[in-house]
């Protein structure tokens, strides 16, 4: 009896958030150019994950964005795979269309758990999944690249500094990590955080807080394989069940993780209820604007990391 092993690498996917309204912002920060020659953050997360090894990009966002963004992409390498679809109101698990009709009463999608879910048909293998509107630096890609080369049926996260996060224009919603080894034992969405003097306030369904500084915080930077589009179909229908009738609620992608940490034991990494997520963390500089105000730093900084 011989063993075969495949030594092929597993085909990356690049999913990228991009159906926000950038309501504090004051328009789409997807089409916003911030880099050192104009480019965009989903344009600069492309390049950073073509040079880690990703073959594919899905961009979730709205109809009306597609055409800009397509254009915006149009010098992308032949053999990059690009793909849009859009987070429709209605794209929903089976079980939850007899709970919402048409949902007219919503004022938005379902959040970041949903815009996942929308990209379910066109992704085929381990992903990274991030936002279009920051930038996560090189090594990021990286990391999240070789976790899947070692180990491709795992899910992963890059983690960053709470501190080096912050807007000095206003409160940012994060969520909060806490980890056991390099693994993932629980994530919170906490929002509104922001310094007061010396100290960082944050609230979350319990009330405010005093937060560390210096807390692992998910930026949104994660990496999955497909069961994870069998956890949302599961965690979209409970959510929608709970809280589907409120106009603007959301089902937060943190929220769904830690619904699977709450069975995965992670002495082992295995899971037999959940997943098990490994943590990568980064000293590279994470960069995002929440505010106009941002801006001028944001392009600052991208210009001191990337400019000639």
């Amino acid at each position: 009896m011989s063993l075969v092993f495949s030594l092929e690498e597993p085909s990356l996917t690049l999913v990228i958030m991009a159906a926000g309204l950038g309501s504090r912002f004051g328009g789409d920060k997807q089409l916003a150019g911030l880099g050192p020659h104009g480019e965009t953050m989903l344009e600069l997360s492309i390049a950073s994950a073509i040079k880690s090894g990703f073959s594919a990009a899905v961009i979730v966002t709205r109809t009306e964005l597609i055409e800009p963004l397509n254009r915006l992409l149009k010098h992308l390498p032949e053999d990059f795979r690009l793909s849009f679809c859009v987070q429709h109101k209605l794209d929903l698990p089976l079980e939850c269309l007899a709970l919402v009709g048409d949902a007219s009463y919503r004022t938005k999608p379902w959040g970041t758990a949903h815009a996942l879910w929308a990209a379910r048909d066109l992704v085929d293998g381990p992903m990274a999944v991030i936002n279009a509107d920051d930038y996560y630096g090189d090594r990021a890609f990286q990391l999240l690249a070789d976790g899947f080369r070692r180990d491709s049926d795992g899910w992963q996260m890059v983690a960053y500094c709470l501190a080096e996060t912050l807007s000095d224009n206003g409160g940012v919603n994060r969520g909060i990590c806490q980890t056991k080894g390099h693994y993932l034992t629980s994530v919170v969405e906490w929002l509104d955080i922001k310094w007061h003097g010396e100290r960082v306030i944050g609230r979350n369904d319990v009330g405010e807080a005093t937060l560390d500084p210096a807390s692992l915080v998910s930026m949104t930077c994660w990496g999955f394989t497909l069961d994870i589009f069998t956890v949302l179909a599961q965690a979209l229908t409970k959510f929608v069940k709970v809280s589907g009738q409120l106009p603007s609620s959301e089902c937060y992608l943190p929220a769904v993780v830690q619904s699977c940490l709450a069975s995965a034991d992670v002495e082992t990494t295995q899971a037999p209820m959940g997943k098990a997520v490994y943590v990568n963390t980064t000293d590279e500089s994470w960069l995002g604007v929440t505010y106009p105000q941002d801006t001028v730093w944001v392009k600052q900084k991208l210009m001191e990391l990337l400019g000639d």
